[in-house]
């Protein structure tokens, strides 16, 4: 029995040798896991960010679409507004319309094409104010876009 006893004892303390954790198996986990932690927090981050990243990136598209319609009304010989939709008229008896079109806005050459020139847009206005062309812009966000165009030549007034 004496020897049953002893025999139990030695499976009993090395069963519990093979399952216990040495210290440096619990170093190595702690340094695993916080080498996760470390890189988890900058993809936080940048998950976190992608509304500055989205409204940079509209106040970009505004820029570029503020002066394509810059250019393009200095080039007009005429300009109006019909219906929500700003007209303009060449020399060479091309027209360009811009016009909404869902949430964005399209230029059209000719009643043709259709080419988004401006996203995410909410609500917009073309004005003609002494002999110049106002066109506002609000987005989804409701932040406010506005520019002012001048032409080259004064156009003909429509009635």
């Amino acid at each position: 029995m004496k020897k049953i006893l002893s025999y139990l004892k030695l499976i009993f303390v090395n069963s519990l040798n093979e399952k216990a954790f040495t210290l440096i198996e619990v170093l190595i986990a702690f340094s695993i896991f916080t080498t996760i932690i470390f890189f988890m927090t900058p993809v936080f981050q940048i998950i976190l960010s992608t509304k500055d990243t989205e409204a940079t990136l509209q106040a970009m598209e505004w820029e570029v679409f503020s002066s394509q319609i810059k250019k393009e009304i200095r080039q007009s010989t005429r300009a109006e507004v019909v219906s929500g939709r700003l007209i303009l008229t060449k020399d060479t008896a091309e027209t360009i319309q811009y016009e909404k079109y869902g949430t964005n806005i399209r230029r059209r050459v000719n009643s043709t094409g259709h080419e988004i020139i401006l996203q995410n847009v909410s609500q917009y206005s073309f004005n003609i104010l002494n002999n110049a062309v106002k066109a506002s812009v609000t987005d989804l966000r409701g932040k406010e876009y506005s520019v002012t165009a001048f032409p080259l030549v004064n156009w003909v007034q429509v009635p």
